[in-house]
């Protein structure tokens, strides 16, 4: 039996396998798949890895041994998170995709960990987050897509639907699928991320999802490891070793590279200035803090 304190607080630690709930998640299994085949063949892509029920628990109720309310079953797909947020970066440039690898500017990475944590609270429209829990099967993160959506008739294919019942949402967030189904930019309050973890233990949280999906660099950066990518095609074979590669390009700060030039045109220039009067002069220059403020 599973300890309830051990499951994510989206879940039901307890669900009810005899009837379907708004917000249950279903396995593509194969007789569900034989339905879809017939009836909704898009949704057999891969990329649909599963679907969560959107019509409303007190429609889908069976008593004593009778059809449901509804006359349909509607359906969300659902996506893996990784795919979703790989789509959703670099269709709002803050990512850009290059040889399998998703690159995003370091002045970009605040956008990013901004739309992740929307993500995590389901306060990003039109979509309804998952996130894994081992304990009941869920390995990774999913988003349910709320507006794809398909139906199918309670009549014949209720039993087939909750065959395929795999995991149950807490009521609380039941209701907040039900505010979101109902109205798509409506917000209900529900159990967050913040009343769970510390801001410190949220932000790493975040910071973790961010490096584990992105490669985060400098544009001078992202530029030198896509020249590396052109040229030498799959020398990285992890997304560790071409952040490992990234971390280990040194770029200088657009105030040192005019420093550089500085003391390059001193020494060259001033051939009979004595080498100590040169070198007080480089400090002198240096140490113009406003020199430092205007270049950046």
């Amino acid at each position: 039996m599973i300890n309830g304190s051990s499951v994510h607080f989206t879940y039901n630690v307890n669900p009810d396998m005899k009837s379907l709930c708004q917000g249950d998640l279903l396995e593509k299994t194969d007789d569900l798949a034989a339905v879809l085949k017939d009836v909704h063949p898009y949704f057999l892509r891969d990329d649909y890895k599963c679907f969560m029920v959107l019509s409303q628990s007190c429609d889908l109720v069976r008593r004593n041994g009778s059809q449901c309310k509804t006359p349909y079953i509607t359906l969300a797909a659902v996506r893996d998170y990784q795919d979703f947020l790989e789509k959703t970066l670099v269709a709002n440039h803050y990512a850009e995709k290059h040889n399998g690898f998703l690159l995003v500017e370091e002045k970009t990475k605040n956008k990013v960990s901004q739309l992740i944590e929307r993500v995590y609270n389901n306060n990003e429209n039109d979509y309804f987050f998952l996130y894994k829990e081992n304990n009941l099967g869920l390995s990774k993160s999913l988003v349910v897509y709320l507006k794809v959506s398909i139906a199918l008739k309670s009549r014949l294919h209720y039993d087939t639907c909750l065959h395929a019942k795999r995991l149950e949402l807490s009521d609380e967030f039941k209701a907040k699928l039900g505010w979101l189904v109902g109205n798509m930019y409506s917000r209900v309050g529900t159990t967050d991320w913040d009343s769970k973890l510390t801001q410190q233990m949220k932000n790493k949280m975040i910071e973790d999802d961010v490096i584990s999906n992105c490669i985060i660099g400098t544009k001078e950066q992202l530029k030198k490891l896509k020249q590396e990518l052109n040229e030498r095609g799959d020398i990285f074979s992890s997304h560790q070793e071409a952040m490992e590669f990234v971390s280990s390009i040194e770029i200088k700060s657009k105030y040192e590279q005019v420093m550089d030039l500085i003391e390059l045109v001193i020494n060259d220039t001033g051939k009979k200035i004595d080498p100590k009067d040169k070198e007080k002069l480089i400090n002198a220059i240096k140490s113009r803090k406003k020199i430092q403020q205007l270049i950046g």
